[in-house]
């Protein structure tokens, strides 16, 4: 009986090592390069196929993003990367040659290491560190600037001029600032739920349980699908809008600046929706309000989905605008509530001050998925 128990078990496990993968999975949201949006079930197995209205294949090449949650805009404890990406979790001494991430098996030369993250950093905290400096960012924004003198998981020493050596522990910190971060250009960024962001040259989809990543410093990296938070277009390509602020905010006549405006989430501080649909990325804006950006250098195209809020009156119509150094450079048809959502693409090359703008009454309506396309 031992030896057939044994016999069975073995045949069992040669079987279900052979056996075909089923795909995961996952509800989600794809747009393409056309800018539109489309919803379904998504599996990732050699591509991307979403089953929708209608069922799409595509290749990752042929999207912008696919977000199957919304992502964390913290930056999570780990690892802040000199080309931008983010590693989430525990890590070895900063102070060797290279640093490990046990959880996720992989190794990084600590030159490739600009900042170690302590503890949830907000983006806005994160941008009072000065750049070109070495040092402490502490609680409330206040910076210890000096030379770093060693680096752990679980505490740093600086030498400051003035000051002399001070030792920090993990819990005095929200990041140790060891040198500058300078994105680099990637095809793809991959975000999952720890809060990681890895820029990728590809991502190779197999069976649709896992993806690999190319990239030197990760080269064959696998990241169940599972854990996928979005796959994104890398700022070679795309950059989103939502996450950089506007350069300026006009309110309509007699309205707040403070209520005018209000990213991945509606003006209320509820759920942002496109119409009735909910959006995990883009902002609401308040009819006859002006939102001015800088855009970053490259941007060729303005790409977004726009739909009039649910709240407008009955008869009434709203035309989103965007406006590229004080011209218009395109316009939506006239939307009211409940009509469909609308593209709205325009070129934007060598702007200088973008603008966007509602017009057409009161109420509000919904910018989703803004960003800007490189050419």
């Amino acid at each position: 009986m031992r030896f057939i128990a044994s016999k069975v078990s073995t045949v069992l496990a040669f079987a279900a090592a052979f056996a075909p993968c089923t795909p995961m999975l996952r509800a989600g949201t794809v747009i393409t390069a056309d800018g539109v949006l489309h919803e379904g079930e998504v599996t990732l197995e050699h591509g991307i196929t979403v089953r929708g209205s209608p069922t799409l294949k595509l290749t990752l090449q042929a999207i912008l993003r696919a977000r199957f949650a919304a992502p964390n805009p913290d930056l999570q404890p780990g690892v802040l990367l000199v080309n931008g990406g983010r590693i989430a979790g525990a890590f070895s001494s900063l102070n060797d040659a290279v640093v490990k991430f046990p959880a996720k098996r992989i190794s990084i030369p600590s030159k490739e290491i600009a900042w170690a993250i302590y503890r949830p950093l907000p983006p806005a905290l994160a941008l009072q560190a000065p750049r070109g400096k070495a040092g402490a960012l502490l609680e409330g924004g206040d910076f210890f600037e000096g030379t770093v003198r060693s680096a752990e998981a679980a505490s740093a020493k600086i030498l400051n001029p003035i000051f002399g050596p001070r030792t920090f522990a993990a819990g005095e910190m929200h990041a140790l600032v060891l040198r500058d971060f300078l994105p680099q250009p990637a095809a793809f960024d991959v975000v999952t739920i720890d809060g990681s962001i890895y820029p990728a040259l590809d991502v190779i989809t197999g069976d649709g349980a896992d993806v690999t990543l190319r990239h030197p410093l990760y080269n064959g990296l696998r990241i169940p699908v599972s854990e996928l938070v979005e796959i994104r277009a890398g700022a070679s390509r795309m950059v989103p809008m939502d996450g950089f602020k506007p350069a300026r905010i006009d309110p309509a006549p007699n309205g707040d600046a403070a209520k005018s405006f209000a990213a991945n989430r509606a003006l209320d501080g509820g759920e942002l929706k496109l119409g009735i649909s909910p959006v995990s990325a883009g902002f609401e804006c308040a009819v006859s309000a002006t939102v001015w950006w800088k855009p970053p250098p490259g941007a060729g195209t303005f790409s977004a989905i726009v739909a009039a809020g649910r709240e407008t009156p009955a008869g009434q119509k709203l035309t989103f605008s965007v406006y590229s150094d004080g011209k218009l450079a395109g316009h939506s048809a006239p939307l009211g509530a409940g009509d469909p959502p609308a593209v709205l693409r325009c070129a934007v090359q060598g702007t200088d001050s973008l603008v966007l703008r509602i017009e057409g009454g009161a109420g509000s309506g919904t910018w989703a998925e803004p960003m800007l396309l490189r050419h």
